[in-house]
């Protein structure tokens, strides 16, 4: 057994696991049996941002078994959480809400939420991208439409939040070189200029019939390698490269715990209030 000697960083799953989408290869629906109010979440919340600190950590991300932005109470109290830490040492220069983005087109909801979570210490947004087409992003949400990107990036970067995108590799998506350069190169034109990719696979990181072939992720890889610089690679695999001055990141879709290695990519913590070493619970376990 090998001493942790860094924990990277902490995602909080939080709310109701509702959810105003429909995605046929949801990797959330397995866990809403789960998201029910608990007695000891928020103290183990706030002892996984505090342990994660201590261990150089430098990120909180927000998500949901549904979508985070339905739970907008539960999502203040998650950052409340954070904000009693960050006053006590424990700080993390990106705390990261991950969404479908669908409710921050509206304008209202933006005016009754974002100034109150950026106030908490939220700094960045990042919206779920199947494809750049908005009729090809509403029919991976199953849903008759979806809004403008560029309408969901304006409004969020106008209560001065970072707005980035998590461009999905699919089958029959963004599966090649291609696709991959070309939705890039559009999500850039709507001002989304941090891009975050991973394939679309099982929660225990096997694949699935909508994981991109093998060929078509070497593809992308590959065209990063000739097209942009390498910042700097990531322990768990994939790495960071500045595109003509943009960020795109490129990792793996989950990464299993494993005992042997110095370090834990993040603490996860269910909405049962369990954390564990990775989005797979079993061998793995934190704190319940």
């Amino acid at each position: 057994m090998v001493c942790i000697e860094r924990i990277y960083s902490v995602s909080a799953l939080v709310g109701s696991g509702a959810c105003n989408a429909d995605c046929d290869f949801c990797a959330g629906k397995y866990l809403r049996p789960d998201a029910k109010a608990n007695p000891n979440y928020d103290k183990n919340l706030e002892a996984a941002i505090k342990l994660c600190a201590r261990y150089g950590g430098w990120s909180l991300s927000l998500t949901s078994s549904g979508e985070p932005t339905c739970s907008p109470k539960a999502l203040t109290r998650a950052l409340e959480i954070y904000t009693k830490c960050a006053k006590e040492g424990a700080y993390f220069p990106n705390v990261n809400l991950f969404t479908n983005g669908i409710l921050l087109a509206d304008k209202d909801y933006c005016e009754r939420n974002l100034p109150a979570w950026k106030d908490l210490g939220l700094t960045n947004v990042a919206v779920s991208v199947h494809s750049v087409d908005r009729a090809e992003q509403a029919r991976a949400y199953n849903l008759p439409d979806y809004p403008d990107l560029g309408d969901i990036a304006e409004n969020v970067k106008s209560y001065g939040l970072g707005m980035r995108a998590t461009l999905l590799l699919r089958k029959g998506g963004v599966d090649d070189a291609t696709e991959y350069a070309r939705s890039v190169d559009t999500l850039i034109s709507k001002g989304i200029d941090n891009i975050t990719s991973w394939p679309v696979g099982n929660p225990d990181g096997t694949r699935n019939e909508y994981t991109p072939s093998r060929l078509g992720t070497f593809g992308i890889r590959r065209w990063l390698h000739r097209n942009a610089k390498l910042c700097h690679g990531h322990d768990w695999g994939g790495g960071v490269y500045d595109y003509k001055g943009n960020i795109l990141r490129i990792t793996d879709y989950v990464t299993k715990h494993d005992p042997k290695k110095d370090f834990v990519r993040q603490l996860v913590i269910f909405q049962d209030g369990t954390v564990a070493y990775s989005w797979i619970k079993e061998g793995a376990l934190c704190m319940k």
